[in-house]
């Protein structure tokens, strides 16, 4: 696997794609006045095009403020879960995701695991992710990074199994720690 440098925090981003895939998709129409104000406060102005790149700790406040102003009084991990499905959905919606999901549909669920660190090195400047397989339908992942949301990680990477045509998808954070996270990723063959 080619690895590329550490990325301190400080300087790691998040490409433009991502972001349009949950702001400009996947909440389409439910962007309230209260929700932009809230965002051009945190740093990203819907009034004006995305830039093409966003720092990761603006991004997750982001995602912390979408959370709170779309499922109001919905208990935080249920939110991001939620919150990752609408993500996954949007992302589907971009250029690049369209391209992206139309090769993962054709691969099948193992297929699509064993290419989904690559698929998440496209995604921003510093994500690594490495894979050990434990069986025809389980995987160990170690990603060199944390997402500060409960459940949003593990919702993601169901949404995509899901869209990789596996049955019953199921990941579970297994590890966590300052270095990174691991996740233990399960399905059943339809």
């Amino acid at each position: 696997m080619k690895h590329r440098r550490p990325v301190p925090l400080e300087q790691r981003l998040v490409y433009v794609q991502v972001v349009e895939g949950l702001l400009e998709h996947g909440l389409r129409g439910q962007v309230s006045p209260r929700l932009k104000h809230r965002l051009r406060q945190a740093g990203i102005d819907l009034d004006r095009p995305l830039l093409p790149a966003y720092p990761v700790p603006l991004w997750e406040q982001c995602l912390n403020v979408i959370a709170e102003e779309t499922f109001p009084g919905v208990p935080r991990e249920e939110a991001f879960r939620q919150l990752a499905e609408r993500h996954v959905e949007g992302y589907g919606r971009t250029i690049v995701g369209r391209a992206v999901y139309g090769v993962m549909r054709l691969l099948g669920p193992r297929r699509m695991v064993q290419r989904l660190p690559q698929t998440l090195r496209g995604t921003d400047n510093y994500t690594e992710a490495e894979l050990t397989e434990q069986g025809p339908t389980t995987f160990v992942m170690r990603m060199n990074s944390r997402v500060n949301a409960p459940g949003y990680a593990e919702a993601l990477f169901e949404a995509l199994l899901r869209m990789g045509g596996a049955e019953s998808p199921r990941v579970t954070r297994t590890q966590e720690d300052a270095d990174g996270t691991t996740y233990l990723l399960t399905w059943t063959e339809r």
